[in-house]
């Protein structure tokens, strides 16, 4: 009978353990706020813009509605997403966490919604790659079409970010590659692999009217600049040579897109750093913009594909076929 006693009292304080649990976990599960996909896209497309105005444009939403969403992120995240004072928008280091997070999520819904409509084959293999933002526009179709016709039973899957982004997922096995520009004054992880395709100039940027100002370095560094936010190669590089120097990287205005950039850079708003072949394909219609031959200032650009495991190598030299082919035919 003692033994039954003890028995049922155990259960009950299991019981009762138990239930405490699962009130602890309700109460948990209340307090977690999770955050609205509209809210996330409205953000992302804020930060691509740079403009709460042209964001509003293109979501056909009023620019209050605009502002609410974007507070409704800062209230759940507890912290603020852009520096107000600052025009276009530029981002804080909360910012820039959740927007990379957030593009790869809307990223990931996007192939969801298509998901149903993608061909059931059971043996069909999947690959991961990472393209730069930089290049997205120029490579990103051009890439998936000439995948897609030699390699049909294989799934392509591309993943778009900054060089330090893709870099970092690259070496954490998230991408099985990826097609990057390396300055070459940044050095890679030894854990990881580099296959080099070619080398293209790094240059800097100007009006025409100002070309002559800027012969050093640091007389560049006084007049500031239109850049791409953290993340980018081009500005770690950038920031790297002015600091050998103990010069302050000026961030005049973060913009996204070369073209924008360059647009910026008309209006007199800074100087730039562009890849070469970037800038000689918008000079035609920029006739204003003209490379600044600086004098201490001798980056290039390593073009490759960057991986952390050797059983890839059959698909990084078939994406390093490609790139040769797209940029580097022309210099053979």
């Amino acid at each position: 009978m003692h033994e039954s006693f003890l028995l049922e009292a155990s259960t009950k304080v299991d019981e009762i353990r138990l239930n405490l649990f699962r009130s602890n976990l309700n109460k948990k599960w209340n307090n977690i706020k999770v955050l609205e996909i509209k809210d996330l896209e409205t953000f992302i497309y804020a930060v691509e813009n740079s403009t709460l105005t042209v964001t509003s444009e293109q979501l056909g939403i009023d620019q209050s509605t605009v502002t609410k969403r974007i507070n409704n992120i800062e209230q759940k995240l507890k912290g603020k997403l852009f520096n107000r004072k600052s025009r276009p928008l530029q981002l804080t280091q909360l910012g820039e966490k959740v927007y990379f997070k957030g593009r790869y999520i809307l990223e990931q819904m996007q192939q969801l919604e298509h998901f149903s409509l993608q061909e059931e084959v059971s043996f069909q293999e999947k690959i991961k790659i990472g393209i730069p933002v930089t290049l997205v526009d120029d490579l990103c179709e051009y890439v998936y079409k000439k995948y897609k016709n030699d390699h049909y039973l294989t799934e392509l899957e591309i993943q778009s970010g900054w060089g330090r982004s893709l870099i970092q997922q690259v070496a954490e096995g998230e991408l099985a590659l990826a097609i990057v520009m390396i300055p070459s004054n940044i050095h890679l992880a030894n854990d990881l692999l580099f296959m080099n395709i070619g080398t293209l100039p790094l240059v800097i940027v100007s009006v025409k009217s100002g070309v002559k100002e800027h012969s050093s370095l640091e007389r560049c560094s006084k007049k500031g600049w239109v850049i791409h936010p953290e993340g980018c190669c081009f500005r770690e590089s950038l920031n790297k040579k002015l600091n050998e120097q103990k010069l302050l990287l000026y961030a005049n205005k973060e913009i996204f897109g070369v073209e924008a950039q360059l647009n910026s850079i008309l209006n007199g708003d800074g100087l730039g750093v562009f890849p070469k072949p970037f800038f000689d394909q918008h000079v035609i219609s920029s006739p204003d913009l003209e490379i600044v031959a600086v004098n201490d200032f001798n980056i290039s650009l390593n073009v490759g594909i960057i991986y952390a495991d050797q059983s890839y190598l059959e698909e990084v030299n078939y994406f390093a076929r490609i790139l040769k082919a797209r940029y580097f035919s022309k210099q053979e």
